[in-house]
């Protein structure tokens, strides 16, 4: 559980956010209500917290989850970039590198399949990254090729 205290015109509010495998919930001065995960693949969300008048921003990508108050994270001190909405081409990317995985090389290539489809995920709503496609293509075309190796290998080491 991650925890910070934030002080808004001389009031303390406490602000948590608990992880969960299916349910996954923000309290903010002890009431707790659930966040709503905008990706299939990985944690994803920007949820607006209004206190006092002021509008915090709890978000999460992946792993990583920090509190935007006044346009800056408290964690990293970072300036605050809203989160864009995942683009469609990205899940079907994902999707497609997990299934190709899955039948080009098993085990292997779905776990090749999940790292790529994750990179993929994280590039596609970065807010530094300018044209993602290109980027996300060449990663899908490298994970494919990943996944082919590995299947030859394996055919390799049978014969």
């Amino acid at each position: 559980m991650k925890k910070w205290k934030v002080t808004i015109d001389g009031s303390t509010h406490e602000i948590a956010y608990k992880p969960g495998v299916l349910k996954r919930r923000k309290v903010v001065d002890g009431v707790s209500t659930p966040v709503k995960n905008t990706s299939w693949f990985i944690q994803l969300f920007d949820e607006p917290i209004e206190l006092e008048g002021k509008t915090l921003h709890l978000t999460a990508i992946g792993s990583k989850v920090d509190l935007a108050v006044d346009d800056v994270y408290l964690n990293s001190k970072k300036p605050y970039v809203p989160l864009s909405s995942m683009p469609g081409w990205a899940h079907g990317f994902a999707i497609a590198l997990i299934i190709s995985g899955w039948f080009l090389s098993g085990a292997f290539g779905i776990l090749a399949g999940l790292f790529g489809g994750m990179f993929i995920i994280m590039k596609s709503i970065s807010p530094k990254s300018k044209n993602p496609l290109a980027v996300c293509t060449a990663v899908l075309v490298l994970c494919i090729v990943i996944q082919v190796l590995i299947a030859l290998i394996g055919l390799a080491v049978i014969l």
